[in-house]
């Protein structure tokens, strides 16, 4: 009796994860208005039908690879831990450079996972409309947390009283900054030099020291 046929396709959502997977990869090198619904189906390996099967077309497969991408990163920050003190209550200045290290390399590993996303996230920063809107909602929700753990911080009595939104706007701004920057020159991202840097400059500021007062609203 003849071995039964191995069935070659995939259920409808792995389908559709490898048809994002591919555009990412397409996007990410080509550009949107580069690539092609048949430049995806190519990478893919599927016929047009297929891809329209599951999008209406070019931008509607960009908008849900968008939102995935977008979905991941604000699940995965949620999941952060907040900040506290150590066991013993004591904070030190060389505990604040270790905090603030630790969330940049966080939040660097999870806009930038991978080079084709990193190259997908440049261009959403240059972009309009629902690109710009969804890198803004990342924006948003990376500041919302790290304004957190600078107002806990504050509370505490462990930092300089300032505004927690300000320092985690400049954070998340200077990280882009530098990031991005990078990747449209074509250089390769030094993490663990950038985010030392960043926390050391950030730290230097935010800890008091026993010649100044930490500033009052």
């Amino acid at each position: 009796m003849p071995a039964p046929r191995r069935r070659t396709h995939l259920r409808r959502d792995a389908r559709r994860d490898q048809i994002l997977d591919c555009a990412l990869a397409v996007f990410a090198r080509q550009g949107f208005h580069e690539t092609s619904i048949a430049d995806i189906c190519v990478r893919a390996r599927i016929a047009r039908g297929t891809l329209y099967q599951y999008f209406t077309d070019k931008r509607a497969v960009l908008a849900a690879l968008i939102e995935r991408i977008v979905g991941r990163i604000i699940e995965a920050v949620q999941h952060w831990p907040r900040f506290e003190l150590p066991p013993d209550g004591e904070w030190t200045a060389e505990h604040n450079v270790a905090f603030v290290e630790r969330r940049c390399l966080q939040l660097m590993a999870v806009v930038f996972a991978d080079a084709d996303t990193a190259s997908l996230i440049l261009r959403m920063a240059r972009g309009t409309g629902f690109a710009r809107e969804a890198l803004a909602r990342i924006d948003a929700q990376v500041v919302s947390v790290i304004a957190a753990d600078v107002r806990a911080a504050v509370e505490l009595g462990v930092v300089r009283a300032f505004d927690p939104q300000v320092v985690a706007e400049f954070i998340v701004g200077g990280i882009e900054k530098i990031v991005v920057r990078a990747l449209d020159d074509g250089q390769a991202i030094d993490v663990a030099r950038i985010t030392r840097e960043i926390a050391m400059l950030v730290s230097s500021g935010l800890v008091p020291d026993e010649r100044s007062t930490p500033p009052r609203a």
